[in-house]
């Protein structure tokens, strides 16, 4: 018993390890990042410590995820085991397309392609940067897809898994992947059904719904991790 509410605490640790990253990232690009006018200035907002930081704890934080959702998934496979595995199967889909975007961001164009064209004196050379960053921009666009649409089917099997829990206070998990799927649908038909009047609430509400979604996560976790008559 002991052990299982650990897993649970742990779990809940990782997700607030999750919030601080995005935090920051919300902090840094709102205050200490100064916004690009262009993709040769995106280029080098790389090499600021400060979306250094970002972009290092970013990338930690989403790997430690795998951790919470492994263990709800392990809570429901029990009573719900095909919405378990599939949840899972599917989330672990998501953070690997995320987690191979922003490391090849971190460690090829943060450290190689960002600190070249900042000592380079050839124009030329400076161009074919550039467009190489403008290229892999686009794959990374064209990423996305795979990346929110894995992560709307964990969240959806995972919001049929808590709808069948008979705890109150599941009601939580339940309400956090249903806002999660919403919130994806929406940036899905923003970024590739053209709904470009959803761009602005996409874009002034990522945070505050990433921050709202995964407390809710956090709290019913912690909630598991007191209690004495939990499940596996």
């Amino acid at each position: 018993m002991e052990q299982e509410q650990r897993r649970y605490r742990l779990a809940g640790f990782c997700m607030l390890l999750f919030i601080a990253g995005q935090t920051f990232q919300e902090a840094a690009t709102r205050f200490w990042i100064p916004p690009a006018k262009g993709p040769d200035q995106e280029l080098l907002t790389h090499l600021l410590a400060v979306d250094r930081v970002r972009a290092l704890l970013i990338l930690i934080s989403i790997l430690l995820l795998v951790i919470p959702y492994i263990v709800i998934a392990r809570r429901y496979w029990p009573t719900t085991p095909i919405a378990a595995a599939s949840g899972l199967i599917a989330v672990i889909g998501f953070v690997g397309f995320e987690f191979t975007a922003r490391s090849i961001d971190f460690f090829v164009v943060g450290q190689h392609w960002a600190s070249a064209f900042r000592s380079s004196n050839s124009p030329q050379e400076k161009t074919i940067i550039v467009h190489r960053y403008v290229l892999w921009s686009d794959m990374v666009r064209g990423m996305y897809f795979e990346l929110l649409l894995s992560y709307l089917l964990g969240s959806s099997a995972f919001l049929y898994a808590t709808l069948r829990d008979n705890d109150r206070w599941s009601r939580l998990a339940s309400l956090a992947f249903a806002l999660n799927a919403l919130r994806l649908i929406g940036r899905i038909a923003s970024t590739f059904a053209h709904q470009v009047w959803l761009d602005s609430l996409n874009n002034s509400a990522y945070f505050p719904a990433v921050f709202a979604i995964n407390c809710l996560l956090a709290m019913w976790l912690f909630h598991l991790g007191r209690r004495k008559d939990i499940f596996t």
